[in-house]
């Protein structure tokens, strides 16, 4: 193929961990957030301006995903630490397409419904305190944390029962559920809240409970004793406390 005056010289793979994507990607986030600062700063307190903010934490929620595992982590980052397809299945776009959708149609139809009030405001702070909560886990447990669910146990891998983890056994899985449900509260999306915690909270009692297993397989008494003083609020899991065979993965 003949190369044309703008054709790069790096390979344009995006999966290869190098800096060229790590800056195409992080330029692509900040410019996302900085059309969502304009539109809030120009708009203020209004159907638009939220949706700014919309644009601003989402990126933001991506930018700590990657930057606490380059940090923290770091030989285990990649560029699929920006965690934008977490599932490898695309169902994270197609939910926050649609929830985006959802928005701009309700809005169209029902304006009045949409008016930044006190719901709003409660949204706001419910995202924010997820994405405290979600980062301050992946700073605590520092390389113990994975965004895959180890099946063995490395050499930096420790049972993490100190920090925020002294209150709450998967506070990753709380704070991402807090920061995706208060997100879909602010913009006050009825269908999306609904299908959001519904999906989410399905799909995070069955990890949490095959992780509970393969923790307790990895760890033996030692987890068994945290999760006893521990608690979690992520339903479902706190009565099952046998100590289980050899963990099956739940996507099989």
């Amino acid at each position: 193929m003949t190369e044309r005056w703008w054709t790069p010289v790096v390979p344009m793979n995006y999966d290869d961990h190098l800096g060229h994507n790590i800056a195409a990607t992080a330029c692509f986030l900040g410019v996302f957030m900085g059309v969502g600062m304009c539109l809030t700063a120009v708009s203020g307190w209004t159907v638009t301006g939220i949706f700014g903010i919309y644009m601003v934490l989402l990126p933001l929620y991506h930018i700590f995903e990657y930057q606490c595992v380059a940090l923290y982590n770091p030989h285990r980052v990649s560029m699929e630490s920006f965690m934008f397809n977490p599932d490898g299945g695309n169902h994270y776009y197609q939910a926050m397409l649609v929830s985006i959708a959802e928005y701009i149609i309700e809005c169209w139809l029902f304006s009045n419904a949409k008016t930044p009030g006190l719901i709003t405001l409660l949204g706001l702070a419910l995202a924010l305190c997820g994405q405290l909560i979600r980062s301050l886990a992946m700073i605590t447990a520092k390389t113990s944390f994975n965004h895959l669910i180890a099946n063995r146990r490395e050499v930096d891998h420790d049972l993490i029962t100190h920090g925020i983890y002294k209150y709450e056994r998967h506070p990753s899985y709380v704070g991402f559920f807090s920061w995706a449900i208060g997100l879909q509260l602010m913009l006050k999306n009825p269908l999306s809240l609904v299908a959001f915690a519904g999906v989410l909270g399905y799909f995070f009692c069955r990890r949490t409970s095959y992780e509970e297993r393969t923790l307790v397989h990895l760890f033996g008494q030692q987890y068994e004793n945290y999760r006893r003083r521990t608690p979690t609020l992520i339903p479902f899991v706190n009565n099952d406390m046998h100590t289980p065979k050899a963990p099956e993965d739940p996507d099989n």
